[in-house]
């Protein structure tokens, strides 16, 4: 087990957009910000580890709880702000791209998952454990180009960036409530 800070993001609206545009072009504008979104994760300490159709996975460890969360953080920021720049500057046939983002911060089983069967062998890097279903809840719960995150992550970083609290929201399949922080940009 160790500490990590686990990102979700997830374009909103990806269904629209896919009924609205052919697959290639779909695929290419996936490409075109997700591409920079990478940039962001890896630029602020993270990787990412997996991409869901429209939205993507990114781990930030190594480091404190709060060096963690405070990458994941200015990743969630730098992924806003590189899906705006690419609104204003792309010749798009498509409504702005809108991200909404989870973040929380915990300890997790990190490591390579490995699954056998019959056809062959497959591996993922994956964080397991409560601390990504949370994130993986947050963003889901995200409207309008949200960031949330779990009120550790809010205290952790208060000092780095004001939040609003929204209180505790039952999120599905977490048993207990979670504390809810909208991160506020300048």
């Amino acid at each position: 087990m160790q500490d990590v800070a686990v990102l979700f993001a997830d374009i909103e609206g990806c269904t629209r957009l896919c009924e609205d545009l052919p697959p290639r072009e779909m695929a290419r504008v996936i490409e075109r910000y997700f591409s920079r979104f990478l940039d962001s994760v890896r630029e602020s300490g993270g990787e990412i580890t997996e991409i869901l159709g429209d939205g993507l996975l990114a781990l930030f460890l190594g480091q404190s709880p709060r060096a963690n969360a405070t990458g994941a953080l200015s990743a969630a920021l730098g992924i806003q702000k590189a899906a705006a720049e690419l609104n204003v500057a792309s010749k798009r046939r498509h409504d702005p791209i809108v991200v909404n983002i989870g973040v929380n911060v915990g300890p997790a089983l990190v490591g390579t998952t490995r699954l056998r069967g019959r056809t062959g062998e497959r591996r993922s890097f994956a964080a397991m454990g409560p601390v990504t279903n949370v994130a993986a809840r947050l963003c889901a719960l995200a409207d309008h180009g949200q960031i949330l995150v779990t009120g550790a992550v809010a205290r952790m970083l208060r000092d780095a960036c004001p939040a609003r609290r929204l209180g505790r929201r039952r999120l599905r399949n977490v048993s207990a409530p979670v504390e809810v922080f909208e991160i506020r940009r300048a």
